[in-house]
């Protein structure tokens, strides 16, 4: 798709999460504004909250336009409109989802689920922020948006899931998660055959396979930033056909990739794997 009709598309999805009058706006926004305030200031959290830890406090996440010129700023700002566009553009996101059973990774304050949303999913969502999942289905609740809301972590492994989904959205989440091979055989565990995975993550710059390390000795709750590589070999490693796998560094050295389980797979290789034993590594 090309650029000028990937973001005539987003904008035509996120426009109908408008008001139809100012008054109804300003309740909108008033109404989540007082029940999930910013504890942080959304454009300063990295600086002011990065040695807490990450459920202890709340900030807003994706930018909101609720209409007649009343927003809600938040921490991740318009990411969610810039990653979207870009999955249109490189095909990893379909223009319309209708029918298809999506899951949402790290939703935060909704988002990407809004997005996914309109443009036809069948939306179940999981995040770890317990305030987060609150304001996101409160939000969804205000905007007549039906999805499944979960508190949660995706490593609470869910069989009932094993072959559930069409296509798992998951950006800005894959940094933030300390053992990305056991999330990525999930997300492979999860989708029918067939289906798709689309990622967006934090990157190391470099030759060859390489990951960076933070940890809570940096700034918080940043772990493996892989490099195209890297991201690819994660892929292949939890069952995903290599000859779909495909990686693209972002104009803001961001990564996005896609990849499709062409058919379910045992784990390549078991050694070491974070859940020995565990039906996630049969075929699944």
């Amino acid at each position: 798709m090309a650029v000028s009709a990937a973001q005539a598309r987003v904008n035509e999805v996120l426009g109908r999460y408008r008001s139809a009058t100012v008054e109804q706006a300003r309740e909108q926004a008033a109404c989540l504004m007082h029940d999930f305030p910013d504890q942080e200031p959304p454009e300063q959290f990295w600086e002011t909250a990065s040695s807490l830890a990450f459920r202890d406090f709340f900030v807003w996440g994706h930018d909101h336009d609720f209409g007649h010129g009343v927003t809600r700023s938040g921490a991740m700002m318009a990411r969610h409109r810039e990653i979207a566009i870009e999955g249109l553009v490189t095909g990893w996101l379909a223009p319309d989802l209708t029918e298809q059973q999506v899951l949402d990774v790290g939703c935060w304050s909704g988002g990407d689920l809004l997005m996914l949303a309109g443009l036809g999913a069948q939306v179940t969502a999981i995040e770890e922020h317990p305030i987060a999942v609150r304001a996101t289905r409160r939000l969804c609740e205000l905007l007549d948006v039906q999805a499944d809301v979960m508190e949660g972590s995706l490593y609470t492994d869910r069989r009932d899931w094993a072959g559930l989904f069409d296509y798992i959205y998951c950006a800005g989440v894959i940094y933030h998660v300390t053992d990305p091979l056991l999330f990525m055989r999930l997300l492979f565990a999860y989708l029918k055959p067939g289906g798709s995975v689309f990622l967006e993550t934090k990157a190391v710059a470099g030759d060859g396979s390489l990951c960076s390390y933070s940890g809570t000795l940096e700034k918080g709750w940043n772990w493996y930033a892989p490099n195209e590589i890297a991201f690819g070999r994660w892929l292949v490693d939890a069952g995903f056909d290599a000859g779909t796998v495909q990686v693209w560094r972002r104009a803001n050295g961001r990564l996005l990739a896609g990849a499709r389980k062409t058919a379910p797979a045992m784990m390549r290789e078991t050694a070491g794997f974070s859940r020995p034993g565990s039906w996630l590594e049969g075929v699944c």
